[in-house]
């Protein structure tokens, strides 16, 4: 499961990185992407079965409140939301890249 999340976030990641840069992407860019695009989707998928791990299931389903009183109101959004959760980080992980490469060449130009 983890080589799969982390091929799909690549995936996403190249996919961010070629879309944000188009025709200056270069081969180190495009590993950097898909490299910080699969830590960002399997940062989301850590927090997904950290909230999926965390629920209260009574007669097959997720109680918002827990027999012992917990809140798991936002647990079970982040479960039922999974796939948001996975995709968002391993868009905006390779556009920070992006973004604090530029500002570090900009500084070096100087």
């Amino acid at each position: 499961m983890i080589t799969l999340k982390s091929l799909a976030g690549g995936a996403v990641g190249l996919l961010v990185t070629a879309i944000a840069r188009r025709s200056r992407t270069t081969f180190g860019l495009a590993i950097g992407g898909a490299l910080l695009g699969a830590l960002g989707f399997l940062m989301g998928a850590y927090l997904v079965g950290w909230a999926d791990m965390h629920s209260a299931i009574e007669n097959g389903r997720r109680l918002d409140v827990a027999p012992w009183g917990e809140d798991l109101w936002l647990r079970n959004r982040i479960v039922e939301n999974e796939a948001l959760v996975c995709v968002v980080p391993a868009c905006l992980l390779p556009l920070l890249g992006l973004s604090i490469r530029s500002v570090f060449l900009r500084r070096k130009l100087r």
